[in-house]
């Protein structure tokens, strides 16, 4: 087409009207009902929400630590950022139902006279009688009740979820721990959970790899002479295991977690022992090695808790001869437990003296000076670690143990320590295997509590393996 045609066809085209060009917008009328309706239903969701909220914040000030926020479910409440995080989504029920009560604890008492119980014994109702009637007119006020024994199974069922790859397994003397505990403390019983830590036998035959084995043969097992099985103290992972059960029995109302074999085995032929997870603390100090690696665990153990639940009160066991020297026969030290344990229990049962001991004779027949002597060594040694912590802060180090290694302890939060820190085990029993055997009476019993008075000290556990307590031994409040 020639240019003067297309001029023509677009001069014809726009007047006609006809040439394309944009439309004008549609104008649909709105209903303002439906947004004031959606308005108010997004209103609606909000005050809900909120509801709800305030609801479960007033449950978390009652205690309440998981509820049920719809038919399948359930939030934690202690960190509302993480409750938020935990509903975002979902359908809600209202009110929402509190499925988990937080447990209630009894605050240290200033003098802490203890007895021990059996799993099987705690269990017996006529047993927990007769404890409560010895609390109510004599000066016990607490119970020390087995978490897990030698043989590595708890006395009661365990929650998985405080546990990651080592999982407890319960032997079912308990039914029902968290009924018996609120009994106790109704009764104002301080009640004391007792752990064995590294002798385990059902741990080490279903993990052989975390067990201490045979020098000569590394793929077998090592037991002693009685055929029980340790766990190797340098592995982490029985470190974690051993965390789970103590957070768990804090949360179901133990006031209190109890470390009984922080020790490396003392009966069988040591000499020919494999420590699988040892290889670290063996080439930094071929003396102190195994003490040190008790001394971490201890540091690891105790802070770990502290940092998740810091009320938890934290004890540990050791054999009575180390209140006198570093036993390297169980490579313990006394100055290394003193650094991290709230309490620290000596078992310094006459009985388990050698024959002649300080010249006596029968050990077993001096409960007095056994104890006292033992209590002079723990008061001596407690004033010459303070003169450390003192001087390790001025010179901002680290707590030196016996001129051979640094503590793992966090010199910037530690305090002088206090001689009271030592609440020892006494003995409940008699001795019929002793030389010059005389039976145990209130007299030889209450000699060891005065050798403790006189030491200045004000606590104690008692040890009887059948947990039976005679009435008579011990006074009125």
């Amino acid at each position: 087409m020639k240019k003067g045609g297309i001029f023509f066809m677009l001069l014809f085209l726009v007047s006609c009207g006809t040439l394309w060009r944009p439309s004008e917008p549609t104008i649909v009328p709105v209903d303002t009902a439906i947004i004031e309706q959606i308005q108010n239903e997004e209103e609606l969701e909000k005050q809900a929400k909120e509801q709800f909220e305030n609801e479960v914040r007033r449950l978390g000030e009652e205690d309440c630590i998981e509820v049920q926020i719809n038919e399948t479910d359930t939030c934690p409440v202690s960190d509302f950022t993480t409750f938020t995080e935990c509903i975002s989504g979902k359908e809600m029920l209202y009110p929402p139902l509190c499925i988990q009560q937080a447990v209630s604890h009894i605050d240290t008492p200033e003098e802490v006279k203890s007895v021990y119980f059996t799993a099987y014994s705690i269990a017996s109702n006529e047993k927990r009688e007769y404890l409560q009637t010895l609390v109510k007119n004599k000066e016990i006020n607490s119970v020390t009740i087995d978490i897990k024994t030698v043989s590595g199974y708890t006395s009661f069922e365990f929650s998985d979820d405080y546990f990651s790859s080592i999982f407890p397994e319960s032997d079912g003397t308990i039914s029902d721990i968290t009924t018996i505990i609120e009994e106790l403390h109704d009764a104002g019983i301080y009640v004391i959970g007792r752990i064995v830590v590294f002798k385990d036998k059902r741990l080490a035959e279903l993990r052989p790899d975390l067990a201490i084995k045979w020098s000569y043969d590394h793929s077998q097992v090592w037991t002693d002479y009685q055929g029980k099985k340790y766990l190797d103290p340098h592995g982490e992972e029985v470190w974690q295991y051993i965390k789970g059960l103590s957070l768990a029995a804090y949360d179901m109302g133990f006031d209190e977690i109890n470390y009984d074999y922080i020790r490396y085995p003392s009966d069988g032929k040591v000499s020919q022992t494999y420590y699988p997870f040892s290889d670290e603390y063996l080439q930094e100090n071929l003396t102190w090695w195994k003490i040190m690696t008790i001394d971490v665990f201890s540091h690891f153990i105790t802070s770990e808790l502290k940092s998740e639940r810091p009320d938890i009160q934290i004890s540990a066991d050791i054999f009575g001869l180390v209140t006198n020297v570093d036993l390297f026969q169980i490579w313990q030290n006394l100055e290394s437990f003193l650094l991290y344990y709230d309490y620290v229990g000596p078992m310094v049962y006459p009985s388990h003296y050698a024959y002649n001991y300080l010249g006596l004779g029968s050990p077993d027949n001096h409960p007095y000076e056994v104890l006292k002597d033992a209590f002079s060594h723990t008061n001596t040694r407690i004033d010459a670690l303070n003169t450390e912590i003192e001087i390790a802060k001025l010179e901002n180090r680290g707590v030196l143990i016996k001129d051979a290694f640094y503590a793992k302890v966090d010199i910037e939060d530690l305090t002088s320590i206090p001689k009271t820190r030592i609440r020892p085990w006494l003995q409940g029993f008699s001795c019929t295997r002793c030389q010059d055997y005389e039976p145990y009476t209130r007299n030889k019993f209450r000699l060891q509590i005065e050798a403790i008075e006189d030491s200045g000290l004000n606590s104690w556990w008692v040890w009887n393996s059948a947990s039976n307590y005679y009435y008579d031994w011990y006074n009125a409040e």
